[in-house]
């Protein structure tokens, strides 16, 4: 209701401090890059059959296979943009 009031112009804005604004951002960015690496992981582990048979009719072929990122690779560089963003100093991190 506060926010509603605060958005349509009837309540003045809720002022937080500082501390509380990084908690939220923070918060936010772990949000967002957790839902990432989760879904990656579910494409990891949930490969997608077309491109199985894709890989086995190049292979069939003796042709060479386009390269392009794995999932793997993409979701290990999602991890490094992830503990990059958020410091050594964080669990992500690590």
């Amino acid at each position: 209701l506060q926010f509603t009031e605060e958005k349509l112009g009837q309540a003045e804005k809720t002022e937080l401090d500082a501390h509380f604004e990084n908690l939220l951002a923070r918060a936010d960015c772990t949000k967002n890059w957790t839902e990432k690496i989760l879904r990656q992981t579910e494409v990891l582990l949930q490969p997608n059959p077309s491109a199985r048979v894709e890989e086995f009719l190049y292979e069939k072929l003796d042709r060479k296979v386009p390269s392009r990122v794995t999932n793997g690779e993409l979701l290990a560089q999602y991890m490094t943009e992830a503990a990059n963003d958020f410091g050594p100093g964080t669990p992500y991190g690590k």
